[in-house]
């Protein structure tokens, strides 16, 4: 398998889309991720993404965002999702997808990558753990989910 990694084309947002919403199958999570084809293009300009091919055929993705970090005075990456197809897998797709993301990151001025793994996924966090990745465990995830992000944006929760 000749593996080649590049930035998405325009017209391929709805085959990563495929590949995103396949990535909680694969854990056996009962989740659906809310993107869409329409949602990945109008993220242009802010959310990038990298596909790995084969003869043509998609068989990774990786969509990443430019960050900043007070604490360390640099700019950085954040790796939202990075999917290889099954059939793909045990062949370096992921770790050529990461790596050409950390490239182009580099270019841009990065200085470091920030990223979760679910914690059920141990494979995952196995295979950022061999590339140099470490558990930070001083920082915890916070996020207000949707629904709470608008009440508080209107004042409405305390």
């Amino acid at each position: 398998m000749s593996i080649g990694v590049r930035p998405m084309r325009p017209g391929e947002e709805d085959a990563v889309v495929t590949m995103l919403r396949q990535l909680p199958r694969d854990l056996g999570l009962a989740v659906v991720p809310k993107v869409t084809g329409e949602s990945l293009r109008n993220a242009d300009g802010l959310a990038r993404v990298m596909v790995a091919e084969n003869s043509g055929l998609l068989v990774g993705c990786c969509l990443w965002v430019m960050t900043y970090s007070s604490w360390r005075g640099a700019k950085g990456i954040y790796i939202s999702d990075i999917y290889v197809m099954e059939h793909a897998r045990d062949q370096k797709v992921g770790d050529k997808l990461l790596r050409r993301v950390a490239r182009e990151a580099l270019a841009l001025g990065a200085s470091f990558i920030k990223l979760e793994v679910d914690v059920t996924n141990s494979k995952a966090r196995a295979f950022y753990e061999r590339r140099g990745f470490k558990h930070k465990a001083d920082d915890q995830l916070l996020i207000l989910e949707p629904d709470q992000f608008v009440d508080f944006a209107k004042g409405e929760h305390r």
